[in-house]
């Protein structure tokens, strides 16, 4: 009789087990439609997403950017400030001349006034022969706001000028936090879905993406469901006029800090594949700063990098791997709160067991040191259920 017992509760306890797994399973899948239903309760429309006109409300960036050749200089964007001066980004390539003369254009004037022209070297790559350079045009003052800018190498007539639309910064009572800015790296569908994910898990809600081959149709479902995700996410032409280098995500940077700067307490440029883990469950960049003796103009976050692949479909890159290269290479990214041009910037580091930089990387061959860091992992369960990663696993995407 005892062990008829022992049968019936081994038998018990076997189908309890069996219940509760198909339970779980079936509570995950009940779990990802709810979070794929609009406000009236029917399915997300994919297909409509990607077609429709209807591109939700976000902060104004500025002029859409676009690489401009005028006399072998290339310009990027350009910001009016708040000390009457235009502040230009641009790129010589080779032996080209540095700009004399500059003007400014106002909506109401035909022809541009002259203005007082400087500039600053930002960076050099001597590899493919490029320097990034600061252009600057002021005014001792002036009543309006200009809306575009020009430089000329030699003397021009007034219609081949080509005119840089101007970004006017406009100071904001309520600040957000943080805005990542992203600078063009190959596109990784998985990667770009879990950098967006991932970073709203984390508190981080405005993004500013510099691309050239994010697909157009992915563009469009992220902006028609950005309200849903919770995000802001404004995407931004980067037409590199000649061989990507060094050069182009310090470019990429210094647009960021200017165009973020009324806007955003704190900017970081990362890549997809870069990822920002704090200690604890959410970023706090302001109590960083805080916490300094003499505020900094930036901190420093350190770069860990850890070899992943792309096997495990049904679970997302940044969960496959927890150990860390070894390597003494010493690479950091940078949030900037203070935008300075002094040769000295005040810089205050952190290490990596307060807050660091998780860099995703294919490798080639298996890294001869590692040493372990599990903390991504706590946020596994809220990133696979996270709507876009479901969509994607789901290849809904």
């Amino acid at each position: 009789m005892k062990k008829y017992r022992q049968l019936l509760l081994l038998i018990i306890t076997v189908v309890s087990v069996s219940l509760l797994l198909v339970y779980r399973h079936e509570y995950n899948r009940l779990h990802y439609v709810l979070e794929v239903f609009n406000f009236f309760g029917k399915p997300c429309n994919i297909s409509s997403l990607e077609t429709s006109e209807n591109v939700l409300g976000y902060h104004d960036w500025g002029p859409e950017s676009l690489w401009q050749e005028t006399e072998n200089i290339y310009i990027y964007s350009a910001f009016w400030n708040k000390d009457y001066e235009a502040q230009a980004i641009v790129l010589h390539t080779g032996k080209a001349e540095v700009a004399k003369s500059c003007y400014l254009w106002f909506e109401d004037k035909e022809k541009p006034t002259p203005g007082k022209f400087r500039y600053a070297e930002v960076e050099n790559d001597k590899v493919n022969g490029q320097t990034a350079f600061f252009y600057y045009c002021s005014l001792t003052t002036t009543l309006h706001k200009p809306y575009a800018v020009s430089f000329a190498v030699k003397n021009k007539k007034i219609g081949e000028l080509k005119k840089v639309h101007l970004t006017v910064s406009r100071a904001h009572t309520q600040k957000v936090n943080t805005v990542i800015c992203v600078s063009p790296t190959d596109f990784n569908k998985s990667f770009f879905v879990e950098f967006l994910s991932y970073h709203k898990l984390v508190g981080v809600e405005n993004f500013i993406f510099y691309q050239s081959n994010i697909p157009h149709r992915l563009i469009k479902i992220v902006h028609n469901l950005s309200n849903r995700l919770g995000i802001n996410t404004h995407f931004r032409s980067w037409n590199f006029p000649k061989t990507e280098g060094a050069l182009s995500r310090t470019i990429v940077e210094k647009d960021c800090i200017l165009r973020t700067a009324n806007y955003s307490d704190n900017s970081i440029t990362l890549e997809l594949n870069e990822f920002i883990v704090p200690s604890g469950h959410f970023i706090y960049f302001n109590e960083t700063f805080n916490a300094s003796k003499k505020m900094p103009d930036r901190i420093s976050l350190p770069v860990q990098t850890f070899c992943v692949d792309n096997s495990a479909r049904r679970k997302p890159i940044t969960l496959q791997n927890v150990d860390v290269s070894y390597n003494n290479d010493n690479k950091v990214r940078y949030v900037y709160r203070l935008f300075s041009e002094q040769s000295v910037v005040v810089t205050h580091a952190v290490v990596k067991d307060v807050i660091s930089i998780h860099k995703y990387i294919r490798c080639t061959q298996k890294p001869v040191r590692v040493y372990r860091d599990s903390s991504m992992l706590r946020f596994s369960v809220d990133l696979t259920r996270s709507t876009l990663v479901q969509l994607y696993l789901h290849n809904d995407l």
